[in-house]
């Protein structure tokens, strides 16, 4: 295979694959995509057959800064993985994915997010999720009835607010961990997505202060809320009271709340109260670079330990590491020492972004603990965390 960064000659092959395998080219999405964002704002990188040029597979790197572990984080979000139909069963996505990760470690890139469509494709290669959310479907009768607090007001508003939207964004997901930091850049990319699918907006007020916002679309008397964020719980009544008064354009709702919403204790029947949902993968290419990017929040933290990861995929990452911390500060080297933890790569991953312990990890056998007090300071360093993201392209 002869792989490419695609250029301008090139990118109509692309067009041509995503057609077949993902969003017509008669589509919002398509025409914004590649006439707005495609070259100008991403990556994208192509194997050809080497005997007649044909686009044999794709993979398309968009570029965001996600809040990880107290640092803004340059990590690539992957879409558009897609193999051409008469090159199928040829195995051909492992070269493409070690030549994107080799790339990627030039450019000092330490993880990859991923939304895959089956998680078997990509579990081989190690990635694993650390993000999940909770899923409700239901009749719109089946929200609660709730009261709105007095002074509360909502209203219906275009989607060229850009500020306001981003004001209570970035007020909500300030508690959050993994979350994506939106640039004005990335608000008018998706607020042009949304524009181009009919997306809604409705934002709830009280006393001048916007508390929150919704976007929802109704397709097929479905109501979707796209997303839903709030700065108090008052708030995200008041935005499904709203949802709940559209009876008469749709008869259910579909919504992917934060893993840790908890509408549900509120529901009059078990059956709507939804369930947890796998979300976004991701995975660590560099462990080296991932450590030293690690900020320690307790600065009175002190010890070391001694951590076994293995990679399968990439074996510049299998390794044994000495991990010192002393006033805020992490050091990491190579050692011979005994390990004191040993895991993969996909479990390193998901104890990074926070999505399980140390101890669930361990328990569920991701994790071997040879020293208790290796493993009690290495849950310091990488406590749990509330992770959210909801970017989809």
């Amino acid at each position: 295979m002869d792989f490419r960064v695609i250029n301008n000659e090139t990118l109509p092959k692309i067009m041509e694959l995503w057609d077949y395998c993902f969003e017509k080219n008669n589509t919002p999405f398509f025409k914004w995509y590649f006439n707005e964002y495609c070259l100008k704002e991403n990556t994208i990188i192509g194997g050809f057959d080497e005997a007649d040029g044909k686009l044999m597979n794709m993979l398309h790197l968009n570029p965001y800064v996600i809040n990880l572990r107290g640092r803004a984080v340059q990590m690539p979000y992957i879409v558009g993985v897609a193999t051409a139909p008469e090159y199928r069963g040829r195995h051909l996505f492992a070269p493409l994915l070690e030549t994107t990760f080799s790339l990627l470690r030039a450019q000092q890139c330490a993880f990859v997010l991923l939304m895959p469509i089956s998680a078997g494709i990509y579990r081989p290669y190690e990635f694993d999720y650390c993000y999940y959310r909770h899923r409700y479907e239901m009749p719109l009768a089946a929200l609660p009835k709730v009261s709105i607090e007095e002074g509360v007001t909502l209203e219906r508003t275009g989607l060229e607010q850009a500020e306001v939207f981003a004001e209570v964004y970035n007020a909500a997901t300030a508690a959050y961990h993994g979350a994506v930091q939106r640039t004005p850049k990335n608000w008018q990319h998706l607020l042009a997505v949304h524009s181009g699918e009919e997306v809604k907006a409705v934002l709830v007020k009280q006393a001048g202060e916007t508390l929150g916002y919704m976007f929802y679309s109704i397709a097929d008397r479905v109501l979707t809320i796209q997303e839903l964020i709030v700065k108090n719980t008052g708030a995200r009544n008041a935005l499904l009271r709203f949802a709940k008064q559209h009876v008469t354009e749709a008869d259910k709702m579909v919504w992917l709340a934060e893993a840790w919403d908890k509408t549900y204790l509120h529901l009059q029947e078990q059956q709507y109260a939804g369930s947890l949902l796998p979300f976004m993968m991701a995975r660590c290419i560099n462990v080296r670079e991932a450590l030293l990017q690690l900020s320690v929040a307790d600065t009175e933290l002190s010890g070391s330990l001694a951590l076994l990861i293995r990679d399968k995929t990439l074996p510049l990452n299998n390794g044994l590491l000495e991990l010192g911390v002393a006033a805020g500060q992490l050091t990491v080297k190579s050692t011979v020492a005994m390990q004191d933890i040993e895991l993969d790569i996909a479990a390193f991953t998901q104890m990074y972004f926070g999505q399980f312990s140390v101890w669930e990890l361990a328990a569920e056998n991701r994790l071997k603990i040879h020293n208790k007090e290796a493993a009690e300071l290495l849950d310091m360093l990488f406590p749990k965390c509330n992770n959210y993201i909801n970017e989809y392209f």
